[in-house]
């Protein structure tokens, strides 16, 4: 268990952020390393992947010297299906659909078949394992799609979404109702990344910050197991910190 607790930072807003995220890319994107990111999708990290995208274009961060992959994908949706987690990373930051055409960019498998999942876990292995995860908490204290109740060593698997997930989830597939199933990272999965960086922005995740951040390392919020890391980058803005009783640093 580590002893080094999760890093806290405050941004002014969510635009703030962005340059902070930017930074963990960077160091990746080098001929010598060419490390593997873990991208996150959804509201949170709208900004920040239109400014990848900025980046890639421009070659500041070269998109022949990063891999990368992402978090979670809905069943049954292959990466041009609207409303799709490659769909999602790809109409804000289309580079990545070059890298997936090279084979550089290696989405989550869209269905859960046993052998696929283990194939997919074993090619981040090849990669070298994922450097640097992003990730964003869902109300109810998720990671990925590690709803409530998900075991600490879960890998890759085929879960059902909870119906706060699925509320979140409804703008983006109405006038249809959202999924009710995704293929996701386990946790076990997400602790094996080397550095963790964490967004959470609104007032509506306040409890889930202060659950994951100042509660007890439980599945009742998944989100928890954080604290059992050792290196974690928490970026909050004002709202989604006004829960919290302790320091945290400005930026």
């Amino acid at each position: 268990m580590s002893t080094r607790a999760p890093e806290v930072r405050i941004c002014k807003n969510q635009e703030a952020a962005v340059p902070l995220l930017l930074q963990e890319v960077r160091p990746l994107a080098s001929p010598a390393r060419r490390a593997l990111l873990g991208l996150a999708t959804g509201s949170t990290f709208t900004k920040f992947l239109q400014a990848l995208a900025e980046e890639l274009r421009a070659g500041h961060t070269l998109a022949d010297n990063l891999v990368a992959t992402h978090l979670d994908e809905y069943a049954g949706f292959a990466p041009d299906r609207v409303g799709g987690m490659v769909h999602e990373l790809g109409t804000h930051c289309p580079p990545l659909l070059t890298m997936l055409a090279r084979g550089t960019f290696v989405p989550v498998p869209y269905v859960g078949d046993a052998g696929l999942l283990r194939a997919h876990a074993e090619r981040l292995q090849q990669l070298g394992g994922v450097q640097v995860q992003f990730l964003g908490i869902g109300r109810n204290g998720h990671l990925a799609f590690n709803e409530p109740g998900t075991a600490f060593d879960s890998g890759f698997h085929v879960t059902t979404l909870a119906e706060t997930t699925r509320e979140d989830a409804r703008p983006r597939f109405l006038p249809a109702e959202p999924p009710a199933q995704a293929v996701t990272s386990g946790l076990a999965t997400i602790l094996a990344a080397k550095r963790l960086v964490l967004c959470a922005f609104g007032k509506a995740k306040a409890a889930a910050v202060r659950a994951m951040l100042q509660g007890e390392v439980s599945t009742k919020c998944p989100a928890s197991v954080l604290q059992n890391h050792g290196n974690v980058l928490v970026l909050l803005d004002p709202e989604a910190a006004s829960g919290l009783g302790g320091a945290a640093s400005a930026s």
